[in-house]
């Protein structure tokens, strides 16, 4: 076995992928049993977990305060295709938390994908997104930590995200 398959195979034992046809070394057999790899894989979800929460602030801090972080981020987290690149894997759980049940959660989520893209460069044209919560008031409570009252700050609103608005974004009431 040579240094390259060593280290794809350990890879894939890492995160729980299956292993290649020409990685049935013995020696993997004996990797897969040991009580040491999960504990690197529980490790190795920690740390893409914290990646997460770091890349994002704002949909990670609504999570938390619905209680299911540790479940969302530790799913996606666990994937095996989970990449290893922060702003990509930023970016993949913000689209998917994007289309979430949960109306605020997706609403803050597309809202951070958005300002993350403008940052990067990368968003061309406007992004909308509707709102049926009060924008600013939810953007306030997550960056301060502070209590969320839904019930008072319920509403119709839209807001720009673009490079080419004061601030990065804009909020207007719908009627």
């Amino acid at each position: 076995m040579n240094l390259a398959e060593l280290q794809v195979g350990l890879l894939a034992l890492l995160k729980s992928r299956e292993l290649e046809a020409r990685s049935h070394h013995p020696y993997f057999q004996q990797v897969r049993a040991s009580e040491r790899l999960s504990v690197l894989q529980e490790i190795s979800g920690w740390w893409r977990s914290f990646a997460i929460e770091r890349a994002c602030p704002l949909t990670s801090a609504l999570l938390k305060k619905r209680g299911v972080f540790d479940d969302v981020a530790g799913q996606f987290a666990g994937r095996s295709d989970a990449t290893p690149f922060p702003q990509r894997q930023a970016a993949v759980f913000l689209t998917e938390m994007g289309s979430h049940g949960d109306p605020l959660i997706a609403a803050v989520a597309r809202c951070e994908g958005a300002l993350l893209a403008v940052k990067a460069g990368h968003a061309a044209d406007p992004v909308v997104i509707d709102w049926q919560h009060a924008p600013y008031a939810v953007l306030e409570s997550l960056l301060l930590g502070t209590p969320l009252d839904e019930a008072g700050i319920r509403g119709a609103y839209r807001m720009v995200v673009s490079r080419d608005v004061p601030e990065l974004f804009s909020v207007t009431p719908l009627p």
